[in-house]
């Protein structure tokens, strides 16, 4: 059902909600969003916008990130990675693909992960080889390669993408990961999700590592996050990844005490995922910087 409920919005953003101008299609985008998690819906002034999800809109029609394509590449971005901070903070890559047909099944290790390089949140994570179906695995990667986010979200840096298959070397079920959110190169504030399989918590943290009083769609949690060994490291290569940009959130992952790059994204949640309390919607829009608003 959820894949059917996928199809028919990515249907309806693709054709007749594409005639939409820009700032009635993201308010639409973000009225679906708050109905769906049961929200008021907060309307959003993208001419003149204020707070951070709105600045995350009007971003998404004013980009000021030069590579900002080659960032949100999960496949191209391994080079910018590699040039800033060294290929070992790289998950080894096991292959890349045009097509779903040239993955050779048989050898592909008993773990792996497959992703595509080109959207957000598609992504196989297999634990041991016998157990998947791959007829339904290539169901789901040919229907991948056939969209784009960028229909479904307006996010420039997807409409031009080269659609790929990549396949990545299995780390971990339920990693960790560390969500930098980086103001002109400067890490400001750390995302950690928690119980995402039984009770769903998030929390927002300082780089000293003290929980900040808000988050963004699900509650915070009771107590606050193990501090990890490596956060020094991490917040240095927030920095070092982000330098040059007015906003961009950094992910990285720790495996056996070693840090691995996840991914940067430009909109975090598309501009959708509402603060609680409101107030820090204003509070962090304040600290990102955009031209001409």
């Amino acid at each position: 059902m959820k894949d059917l409920l996928r199809l028919i919005w990515y249907t309806l953003c693709r054709y007749p909600l594409a005639l939409l101008p820009a700032p009635v299609f993201f308010n639409l985008q973000s009225l679906v969003a708050d109905w769906r998690k049961g929200q008021r819906f907060r309307p959003m002034n993208i001419r003149h916008p204020r707070r951070f999800n709105e600045k995350i809109h009007w971003l998404k029609l004013h980009p000021m990130i030069r590579n900002g394509e080659i960032l949100a590449d999960k496949y191209r971005v391994r080079e910018y990675v590699e040039e800033k901070i060294g290929e070992q903070y790289l998950v080894p890559l096991l292959g890349v693909y045009d097509k779903v047909e040239d993955i050779h099944f048989e050898s592909l290790p008993k773990q792996f992960v497959l992703k595509a390089n080109h959207g957000s949140g598609w992504n196989i994570i297999c634990k041991d080889k016998s157990e998947i179906d791959w007829k339904v695995a290539c169901r789901k990667m040919k229907y991948w390669l056939k969209h784009t986010q960028y229909h479904v979200s307006r996010e420039w840096q997807y409409k031009h993408c080269p659609r790929k298959i990549i396949c990545e070397q299995f780390l971990e079920y339920n990693i960790v990961d560390y969500k930098f959110f980086c103001f002109d190169g400067t890490p400001r504030y750390i995302q950690i999700d928690v119980g995402r399989f039984t009770q769903h918590r998030r929390a927002f943290l300082s780089p000293d590592w003290q929980l900040q009083p808000f988050t963004t769609l699900y509650p915070c949690p009771d107590q606050t996050p193990e501090r990890p060994d490596e956060l020094e490291e991490m917040l240095d290569i927030a920095r070092r990844l982000s330098e040059g940009m007015n906003f961009v959130r950094v992910d990285l992952y720790i495996h056996n005490h070693h840090v691995y790059f996840g991914e940067i994204t430009l909109h975090p949640g598309g501009g959708c995922d509402f603060f609680l309390p409101d107030k820090y919607d204003y509070i962090l829009g304040d600290m990102l910087r955009i031209q001409n608003a």
